[in-house]
């Protein structure tokens, strides 16, 4: 059987912040929100669309997210590509609109 590090790291991370859960202590990645209900996942990512006159929320963005991300937040009106659909299932991504361009 072969591990890599970064599932090793990400393994661990898990543990740790599930522990800390159980102690109510709330964890915040890098300054984003804290997900809740993405199993494994506890990273928010809003992406930037505002050069967009109309947002388009392709697979390739969504392959670039770090991978403890569980929830995007993208303007509303949004347009998913039916490949970003795809990712967004196989991933078991929460997509989260807000008003405004962002």
């Amino acid at each position: 059987m072969e591990v890599s590090i970064e599932q090793i790291i990400v393994r661990i991370v898990q543990e740790v912040v599930r522990e800390l859960k159980a102690r109510n202590v709330t964890v915040v990645y890098g300054g984003s929100t804290p997900v809740s209900g993405v199993q494994g996942r506890s990273r928010s990512e809003t992406i930037d669309m505002s050069a967009y006159k109309t947002p388009v929320l392709t697979e390739n963005r969504l392959q670039r997210l770090h991978e403890l991300t569980g929830e995007v937040i993208v303007p509303e009106g949004t347009i998913v590509t039916p490949k970003a659909r795809e990712l967004i299932r196989r991933k078991n991504l929460k997509i989260v609109t807000i008003n405004g361009g962002q």
